[in-house]
């Protein structure tokens, strides 16, 4: 859909109380005797009130939308006055003129008319015995009936929301409805979360929707703590009123004029409905607070094994309103953060509630739960792992692209995720979770880089992962990797780090002093050392491996003290 500006954007207003126009006024029993004399352009004026003036500076004391009315006394010795005083009048918004003739002055000077004309000013000429009180009983009469017939449509339109509400129809149902009520899409918008949104948005083709769901977020919306309307980015105007309440986070209902100009019953309507979207939102927010805590511990019993039988699993997930496909192996993933600070109870819950309302495109069906420090994922796999181990190349896409969305979704372009083999059945899961946690240690042990590392993609590190302590790894250790740390220990120039660093850069002696910043011939000096003490050779491909098995096995924990 194209953005389609208003005409008079007005920021921050409200809309325009009940009146009356010029013509209107014109038309009314009583007036039958007013003449319309100048400024036909603007008979479509609207008059808020009818104010009496007979003082020479009358313009410090109008407002806008007055229309004045006098018998011209205070300019009787100067006629010339009113040719002056026209243009004010234009200028602060007053609506019409209008002047008892044949009281003190014979008739309105031709100059006068000529302004009134030149600026849109409507002037009225009105018999000598109109009386002024009449005239501003008829406008407020008008103006009191009108807002008498708003008062009664606002009330049935509470009344019928209040029924929808106590029904227990939802937050949904009452966005849909009042978008049927006031003829424009309606969200509400709430700090640092998804804006909820009426039929219209929910269902309208995604490049229609987009510019209005980009515009619609707290910081743009919210900014202000009073009613009014506000311009989107995409140039629709929205009215906007803050939701009342004691909620942690802010909120705000708005109305957004895309269908049809918002009318002042409109956004009446919107500020009375705030409270009811307020009681409602907070019904939502408990619900969903009762809610998360039961699939939390659903999700934690999953995951750690306590949930044995197949019934009990399809029970606990009915009741928990858990759909997850059948037939397709599910994955545990753990969330890794990159400010190197574990999140606290709270954060992880709060990003699990995140990710179960916001549902990441790249796997809607993804459900999330604090266990322990870390954040879990239990993520559907598109396809099932091939029978040597290797994961599929559509799976490892999926995990790619979720942690791509992850990182928006979580405001941390470091994370990272670690994630075991699918299970083929869900009492299998917890093996997965435990492989999960593995990956995670290997990977931040032996440095292993990537938005994803997997389990079945550890290769050679799974291996020596699970190597037990016992004499013949701490033989191996003793014959490679002690006596480097000794020589380091006594003096002997960063002999580990050196060999480590020259294994990274596959060999290359330049690189290597590079990385380290330290010289060439330092760098040379140094593995001619440590193959010196260990008695091996550099250029032999057997001795280099036994030496990057060993750096990297006196790294690793082992699998019977480290499994988590």
């Amino acid at each position: 859909m194209a953005a389609i500006p208003r005409k008079e954007p007005v920021s921050g207003n409200r809309p325009e109380q009940p009146a009356i126009t010029i013509k209107e006024l014109l038309e009314l029993p009583g007036m039958g005797q007013a003449r319309l004399v100048a400024g036909e352009r603007g008979i479509h004026s609207v008059i808020t009130r009818v104010n009496v003036m007979e003082v020479p500076d009358m313009i410090h004391w109008v407002r806008p939308g007055e229309m004045i009315v006098m018998t011209g006394y205070a300019f009787r010795d100067e006629p010339d006055r009113f040719k002056e005083i026209i243009p004010e009048l234009a200028r602060k918004g007053v609506s019409a003129l209008g002047i008892a003739t044949k009281r003190y002055i014979a008739e309105i000077p031709t100059d006068a008319l000529a302004e009134a004309e030149k600026v849109n000013l409507p002037l009225l000429e009105l018999p000598p015995e109109a009386s002024f009180d009449d005239i501003a009983r008829t406008v407020m009469d008008r103006a009191l009936a009108q807002e008498a017939a708003l008062l009664s449509e606002l009330q049935n339109r509470v009344r019928a929301i209040t029924r929808l509400l106590l029904d227990g129809s939802g937050l949904y149902a009452f966005l849909d409805a009042l978008e049927s009520m006031l003829g424009n899409p309606v969200a509400l918008v709430r700090e640092q979360d998804k804006p909820w949104f009426s039929f219209s948005l929910r269902s309208a083709d995604s490049m229609e929707a987009w510019p209005i769901v980009q515009s619609l977020s707290f910081r743009h919306v919210g900014k202000s703590s009073n009613s009014g309307f506000f311009m989107l980015q995409n140039g629709l105007r929205a009215y906007v009123c803050p939701i009342p309440g004691r909620r942690a986070k802010e909120a705000v209902l708005a109305l957004i004029e895309r269908n049809r100009d918002v009318s002042p019953l409109d956004a009446l309507s919107v500020e009375r409905l705030c409270s009811l979207a307020g009681l409602e939102l907070a019904n939502t927010e408990a619900i969903r607070e009762v809610e998360g805590k039961y699939l939390d511990q659903f999700l934690q019993d999953w995951l750690s094994g306590k949930i044995v039988s197949e019934s009990d699993w399809k029970l606990r997930a009915e009741v928990c309103g858990c759909t997850i496909p059948e037939q397709m192996p599910l994955c545990a993933v753990l969330v890794g953060f990159g400010d190197g600070v574990e999140p606290s109870p709270e954060k992880l819950r709060e990003y699990a509630r995140r990710l179960r309302s916001e549902r990441p495109r790249s796997c809607e069906s993804l459900l999330a739960a604090p266990i322990g420090g870390d954040l879990a994922l239990i993520v559907p796999m598109p396809e099932k792992s091939k029978p040597d181990g290797q994961a599929d190349t559509p799976a490892s896409e999926s995990m790619e692209r979720l942690a791509a969305e992850l990182k928006s979704l979580l405001d941390d372009p470091q994370l990272r995720l670690f994630a075991g083999r699918p299970a083929e059945r869900p009492e299998l899961l917890p093996g997965s979770l435990s492989q999960a946690r593995r990956a995670r240690q290997v990977a931040v042990v032996c440095g292993l880089a990537g938005d994803t590392v997997t389990y079945d993609r550890l290769g050679v590190y799974s291996l020596l992962y699970l190597i037990p302590s016992g004499e013949e790894r701490e033989q191996f250790l003793l014959r490679f990797s002690a006596p480097l740390q000794q020589a380091d220990r006594k003096g002997g120039g960063r002999l580990v780090e050196t060999l480590e660093m020259f294994f990274r850069c596959n060999g290359n002696i330049k690189l290597t002093s590079e990385r380290l910043y330290a010289h060439y011939n330092t760098v040379v000096y140094r593995l001619d050392k440590i193959q010196s003490i260990l008695g091996v050779s550099l250029d032999d491909p057997e001795d280099r491996l036994q030496l990057q098995l060993s750096l990297k096995l006196g790294q690793i924990t082992p699998a019977s003290s480290g499994g988590g």
